[in-house]
């Protein structure tokens, strides 16, 4: 028996659905508010920082792939081009919202193992 896997069954393109579909006003919100809370977070330092910096840093990299993409679509429907910023921006969204997810996972396991000794 063989397991078909269709494109759209991952995380990644789950995601870029997602940010496809919101506005554009809740995409900007999305990366102030991320960045506003990866900030004070990181200030303030409470118990289990990383994982809620990580969080808010997820967030403002997916509402930046999300204006990133969409304005990247407007520009080659409009100009036939394509900006080469955008997607640079589309990239560096993906590996910094990725390394902060896996960031706070990493942590948020670390908290829950603890210090073992073997």
């Amino acid at each position: 028996m063989t397991t078909t896997s269709r494109t759209s069954d991952d995380l990644f393109h789950a995601l870029a659905a997602r940010a496809r579909a919101t506005s554009d006003g809740r995409l900007v919100l999305t990366v102030i508010c991320g960045l506003a809370a990866t900030i004070a977070i990181a200030v303030w330092r409470p118990f289990g920082w990383m994982v809620i910096a990580g969080a808010g840093l997820c967030a403002a990299a997916f509402g930046a792939w999300g204006i990133a993409d969409r304005e990247l679509a407007e520009r080659e429907a409009v100009h036939g081009s394509s900006v080469v910023v955008l997607r640079v921006v589309r990239v560096a969204s993906v590996i910094v919202g990725t390394g902060a997810a896996i960031l706070a996972v990493l942590v948020m396991l670390g908290g829950a193992l603890g210090t073992w000794i073997s």
